[in-house]
């Protein structure tokens, strides 16, 4: 994966708002959004081990993730939402949030010069778009 390693930040967001409105975000993501843009890293292990690294304000949040496999994580207000990864190709990176009653998808399509990330909701007509620009 070309991708792997290499830094992302946010440079713009696209109907963010009303997404978060019709869900229960971590608080962390939620100042993530509305501070300022974060740095983002996905680096790929062993083929099938996704390690992500978010760094804003000062913060830094790391997770790893075997790919095709689903994780629990707890919330900050202790409820847990459960979370797959998986990789279509080289260039797409798809992630999947199971959280209360609703189910987010999450899809990251890598591009030469950034990754433009759509967020859609399942039972809604909800969708969101988020761009990335390459750092390094």
């Amino acid at each position: 994966m070309w991708f792997s390693g290499k830094k992302f930040r946010r440079i713009r967001c696209e109907n963010i708002d009303k997404v978060l409105a019709a869900t229960n975000p971590n608080e962390d993501i939620v100042q993530m959004l509305k501070a300022k843009a974060p740095l983002v890293t996905y680096t790929i292990n062993d083929g099938n081990i996704l390690h992500m690294e978010l760094e804003f304000e000062g913060k830094h949040l790391s997770h790893v993730f075997k790919l095709g496999e689903e994780q629990e994580m707890q919330k900050k207000d202790g409820s847990k939402v459960k979370i797959t990864y998986r990789l279509e190709g080289d260039s797409i990176l798809h992630q999947v949030i199971k959280m209360d009653e609703r189910t987010a998808y999450f899809k990251r399509e890598f591009k030469e010069n950034g990754v433009v990330m759509t967020i859609k909701l399942d039972g809604t007509d909800l969708s969101a778009t988020i761009h990335y620009a390459l750092v390094n």
